[in-house]
Parts: C-alpha cells; sequence; structure tokens
C-alpha cells in the first residue's frame, strides 16, 4: 500500500519544462511522505540516478515507473496503466498532471486531485466530464489564477469543483551560496567590467529571442549569453546574429538544471521577454494568457536584477518592486531598461526585493499546500 500515487504524463527523462517540473514536484513530494508511487511516460534511453540528479537539478531523485504514451492510443494506454497501478498498489491518494488518469482513479474509487496546466483540449474534455462527476474528484490544482478564471469561465462544471491555485516553485537551498556576478565573472575569466544580461529556457516561438538579439545590436558594451535550446533553433539565432554581426551574444545550448545556476551567475541582469504568443514544447498551445514559468522563480532566486515582459499573468508574482516590467515587444524599453539597470544602485533594491519574495515558492511548500486536508 502507498500513501500518494504521483501520474505525469511527462516524458522521463527529458529536457522540457513539464518534465522539469515533474522532477521537482515528485522530489517534494517525497520529502512530504516518503511512501510514494510516481508514474510516468517513458521517454528514449534509461539514465543513471547521478545523470538524473544533473539533469533535473535534484539531491533526492524518488524511484519512477514509466509506462509508454507514444502511438495514437499511447496516453490512453498510459492513463489506463497508471489508474490500475494505483488502485494496485493500494494508493490512498492520487495527485495526477493526466486528466485521463485522474478520471480513471476517481472513478476507480480513489480520492483524487488533478493539476492542471493548460484548459482541456480535444478528447481531454471527455475525461474531464468523467472527472467531474466522480464523488472521488477531490481538487483541482492550477499554475495560476488567470487559468483558473479561464477554466470558471469556459468548462462546464467546474464551478462544482475545489480548485486552489499552486504556482510553479524553485529549490531555494540550491541558491543559498550563489556566487555574486563579480565573483562569477572572475571565476569564468571574463571581463568583470562588462554588464551581462542572461537568459535561460527553450526558443520557441514568442520567447523573445528577436528582442535580445535587438538588446545585442544596440547595446555593443553589454555581453548577452543565452542557455537552452534545440540545435536547430540555435543554429537559426546563430544565423541571425552572425547576418546581424554581433559578436556580443553568446549560445550556450542545453545546461542540465543543476549546473545552470552557476553558469548563468555572471549575468548582473536576467531577462524574460515573453511575447503575447508564447509557444509551448508541442507548439499546439499558447500559454501567455495563463503560464507559470519555472525561469521566473529561479531568477528570483538568484538575486539578479529582472527584465520581464508586462504580461497580467507574470504580475500574479512580479511586480514593479522586484522586476523592470516592459512591453513584450518594444525593442526600445528593453533598451532602455538594460541601460537604467547598469547603475548598481538602481539593480541592487530590485534584485533583494525579488529574493525576498521567492521565499513563499519553495516546491515542498507548493506540495503542502497542494495535499493540505487531504
Amino acid at each position: 500500500m502507498v500513501d500518494i500515487a504521483y501520474i505525469v504524463p511527462s516524458r522521463i527523462p527529458g529536457t522540457a519544462a513539464n518534465a522539469i517540473h515533474t522532477m521537482k514536484m515528485a522530489q517534494a513530494l517525497l520529502e512530504v511522505d516518503p511512501d510514494l508511487l510516481t508514474v510516468s511516460a517513458r521517454s528514449t534511453g534509461n539514465y543513471s540516478t547521478d545523470e538524473i540528479k544533473s539533469l533535473y537539478g535534484l539531491t533526492n531523485p524518488p524511484e519512477i515507473i514509466r509506462y509508454r504514451s507514444n502511438g495514437r492510443f499511447g496516453i490512453h494506454r498510459f492513463n489506463f496503466r497508471a489508474a490500475l497501478l494505483a488502485r494496485r498498489k493500494g494508493a490512498m491518494r492520487v495527485l495526477s498532471r493526466s486528466v485521463g488518469a485522474a478520471a480513471m482513479t476517481a472513478t476507480l474509487g480513489i480520492p483524487t486531485i488533478y493539476e492542471c496546466h493548460a484548459p482541456p483540449q480535444g478528447f481531454e474534455n471527455k475525461y474531464w466530464n468523467l472527472l467531474v462527476g466522480s464523488k472521488q474528484f477531490k481538487r483541482m490544482v492550477v499554475i495560476s489564477h488567470a487559468l483558473r478564471d479561464l477554466i470558471l469561465d469556459t468548462i462546464p462544471m467546474s464551478q462544482n469543483a475545489e480548485i486552489i491555485v499552486a504556482h510553479d516553485g524553485v529549490d531555494l537551498d540550491r541558491f543559498v551560496d550563489l556566487d555574486d556576478a563579480i565573483t562569477a565573472k572572475q571565476k569564468a575569466g571574463r571581463d568583470t567590467s562588462r554588464p551581462i544580461a542572461g537568459y535561460a529556457g527553450h526558443l520557441y516561438a514568442g520567447r523573445g529571442i528577436e528582442i535580445i538579439l535587438s538588446c545585442a545590436n544596440a547595446l555593443p558594451d553589454w555581453d548577452f549569453v543565452v542557455a537552452g535550446g534545440t540545435k536547430i533553433d540555435i543554429q537559426r539565432f546563430q544565423d541571425q546574429a552572425k547576418q546581424q554581426r554581433l559578436t556580443n551574444i553568446e549560445f550556450w545550448g542545453f545546461i542540465p538544471n543543476a549546473e545552470l545556476a552557476n553558469r548563468l551567475a555572471v549575468a548582473d541582469v536576467l531577462l524574460m521577454p515573453y511575447q503575447n504568443n508564447v509557444a509551448v514544447s508541442s507548439g499546439k498551445l499558447d500559454t501567455a494568457r495563463w503560464m507559470s514559468p519555472l525561469k521566473m522563480f529561479e531568477y528570483m532566486a538568484m538575486k539578479r536584477a529582472i527584465i520581464s515582459s508586462d504580461l497580467p499573468v507574470l504580475r500574479e508574482v512580479l511586480d514593479s518592486q522586484t522586476a523592470m516590467m516592459v512591453q513584450p515587444n518594444d525593442p526600445k524599453e528593453w533598451i532602455e531598461a538594460l541601460t537604467a539597470l547598469k547603475s548598481e544602485a538602481i539593480r541592487v533594491p530590485i534584485s533583494v526585493a525579488a529574493g525576498r519574495e521567492v521565499l513563499q515558492y519553495d516546491w515542498r511548500k507548493r506540495a503542502d499546500h497542494i495535499l493540505r486536508g487531504m
């Protein structure tokens, strides 16, 4: 018998944001209750425990049972197998990021929490109707107030569900001894007199990499470092930088989460240039209205000044005290913000305020909040 079954359709191992979120939450749930069963979708390849720790920045990764989810009916088979496993293991409660698995475990009589990161799409609506009709559907978790409001406005019967908001989180302990920017530059053999602006994340459409290129072109006295992206996306933006004859921008490629903060510590300023339409790995969803970016909380924990697109959903966490909020698609505003942040007197209060605000977003606190009362 297990206490909690955590069911996620994310493919593990993987580098998508949903996979990172999955592993961070699984570790936090393990801290809350060691009697944890984690079930995920299967990705190709097998990683050692040390590789998993590095890939996701974990200290105590959980054991995971992985089922295939590929093919035309793959996700349905995954949902069915995961739900049956939870019942066979005697799970006392289920937390699922798959609406299908949640519907099945609730139907099987297991108290179920569904964690929702986007409105139901296509066939997911049938699972949703099954889920909300079950007495064992106890709670829905959403990642922003904007997503909660969207679901309440557009999805039938959602008004009958208990909905709680739990923004994404961060491993605060990993940032306690992070070097300041000057020290990090010295260790990296960089010129400490040159300010650096950093970005971490994928390079999908709507992530604002074009804004960063514009800033690099306008501010030759700055260096720009970009961590993340697929080989194809990196090559595309490197070609654009070459065409613009930019020599002050570096594309680092993928950096394991365990190493990312130390590598990015050279940055004086961190950038979140999300546009009004933001794609995810599938390319099928625009998440700009309801997202809760993982990078936002890690940026805040790094205690660096942040420049962020002024999108309503990001203001659920950030404000003018914790970040410089600028219009998403206006390069002039980004350039002006960077110019202002060359001043330490302006940077420091912003970074201190962000570091103080992020304390409430620890992954363990998030897990406690989701399970409270269950």
